[in-house]
């Protein structure tokens, strides 16, 4: 099959999220089961100097008044996946991130730099014919692309099959309707049933109202957005195409994340040379001036510092933990709240808490090898990707049962992969973590969870036929 695969941000060009994971290894994964998959997505600020040479150049000319919309075509030199990247210096080409300016405010043109990414994507799912390849199926992925299968409802013609992929529903991109002129949509689109959201315009609401296929990032994210309580205003739009709604598990690139492999480690191991993680957790001690007394457990957090990751509850419920000899060490950033907060902990306690604000890749790798146990006591966790990184590390997850955490990871039987509880409040999450700890005391216990957890396949590859027989059904309809 010929696929279409368009997202916001891809890694390892551009990263702020999930997404990006899933961006850069499920069409890696497809091609390697022998499908013709091109990547398309923005040609942000030093985005052209992580490519291959640009191979090919289309003009899309000026539709929005802002610039020309080129179209450039190249490979991702890690994996050689053809890519497009729509380059148009006004909307793109920004020192800050790719959504946010360097106050972490919303980029005041967001519709429009999203709307132009989308109208680019429409044509070239439409017209083939302009690079010499026609795709057989959309796929779309979060707010940010959803406009596309507004593109396509208004222009009234037959077009390929579109699936819209959900990565977290309360992004929704809604913008004002004074806005929405911007776009050059059919204004037919804005009823309760088409792209209108509470008297706003919706991104992700376009592309699930249009879509043939809606998927979110876990089976039981499928369905917990179908109620208020998960749905973010949109569970009613949700339960009337509960048809076309399925879950299907974001996988792992196990050449990028597994200890035996990983050369951002300072120590390679495996299921059966456990004890070597023991030496990563030395190093990251020592890399972070903390107590190396190796006979105390070493929680982390690596993860955006917001109240939805119920990182509020760990700030509460660490002390208590700490005065009884454990170590945490954070990465992230977000909430400045949050943020300060982590930074006072670690100002109480300088032997035992370590704080990084920010996203670094290289250390993330070092403190998921060296680290015990991972804490995610999410409120709502659409998949969640740590929790499959850890697994993979023997670190044991301490998690909250939602989303894709209640797929992965469990407290009971042969599946004990880590430790789970139910109520987001900050005695739930202290007696697992408090489980956690007296399981660490319990050598063979313990022991025995890390090799179950190490067992667990969340490859690509081994979810990969789900999104093949997805693609399929709707081709044969």
């Amino acid at each position: 099959m010929k696929i279409l695969f368009a997202a916001s941000e891809i890694y390892p060009l551009i990263k702020t999220g999930g997404l990006a994971d899933v961006a850069g290894a499920l069409p890696v994964a497809l091609r390697n089961k022998g499908h013709d998959i091109k990547l398309i997505m923005p040609a942000y600020q030093g985005i052209l100097n992580k490519v291959a040479p640009i191979q090919k150049s289309i003009n899309l000319g000026n539709p929005f008044g802002v610039g020309d919309l080129l179209l450039l075509e190249t490979h991702i030199p890690d994996n050689d996946t053809p890519i497009w990247l729509l380059q148009c210096q006004a909307l793109y080409e920004r020192e800050d991130g790719p959504y946010v300016d360097k106050n972490g405010v919303d980029f005041q043109d967001n519709h429009l730099r999203f709307a132009a990414l989308s109208w680019a994507i429409a044509t070239l799912a439409l017209h083939g014919n302009l690079i010499d390849w026609q795709a057989d199926i959309l796929h779309l992925n979060d707010w940010q692309t959803g406009f596309a299968a507004a593109y396509l409802k208004s222009w009234k013609v037959n077009h390929i099959p579109i699936v819209t992929t959900v990565h977290n529903l309360r992004y929704n991109g809604s913008f004002d309707m004074n806005q929405f002129s911007d776009t050059h949509l059919s204004a037919e689109l804005l009823s309760m049933h088409g792209m209108e959201f509470y008297g706003r315009f919706s991104g992700l609401k376009a592309g699930l109202v249009y879509a043939d296929a809606i998927t979110t990032v876990s089976p039981t994210y499928a369905q917990e957005i179908l109620t208020p309580e998960y749905g973010d205003g949109l569970d009613g739009t949700l339960r009337a195409m509960q048809d076309k709604l399925s879950g299907i598990l974001n996988g792992v690139d196990y050449n990028q994340w597994s200890p035996e492999k990983d050369t951002l480690i300072p120590q390679n191991y495996g299921i059966d040379t456990l004890h070597l993680k023991q030496t990563n957790k030395l190093a990251l001690l020592r890399e972070n001036s903390l107590s190396e007394d190796l006979n105390y457990p070493v929680f982390g957090v690596v993860s955006r510092l917001t109240e939805q990751k119920g990182l509020d509850l760990v700030l509460q419920v660490m002390p208590a933990l700490l005065e009884k000899g454990a170590r945490l060490i954070v990465l992230g950033s977000g909430d400045k709240y949050l943020e300060s907060g982590y930074l006072e902990l670690q100002k109480k306690y300088p032997q035992q808490v370590a704080v990084r604000i920010g996203y670094f890749e290289d250390y993330s790798h070092r403190i998921q090898a060296g680290i015990d146990a991972l804490l995610i006591p999410s409120r709502f966790e659409p998949c969640g990707l740590t929790q499959l990184y850890a697994l993979k590390y023997a670190t044991l997850p301490v998690v909250r049962q939602t989303g894709g955490l209640a797929d992965t990871v469990f407290e009971e039987g042969d599946k004990d992969n880590g430790f789970v509880f139910k109520e987001a409040d900050e005695e739930s999450l202290k007696l697992a973590m408090e489980r956690c700890m007296a399981c660490f005391y319990d050598g063979n216990r313990w022991q025995q969870k890390q090799q179950n957890a190490m067992c667990y396949d969340y490859s690509w590859e081994a979810v990969t036929d789900q999104w093949v027989d997805l693609y399929q059904s709707l081709l044969n309809r």
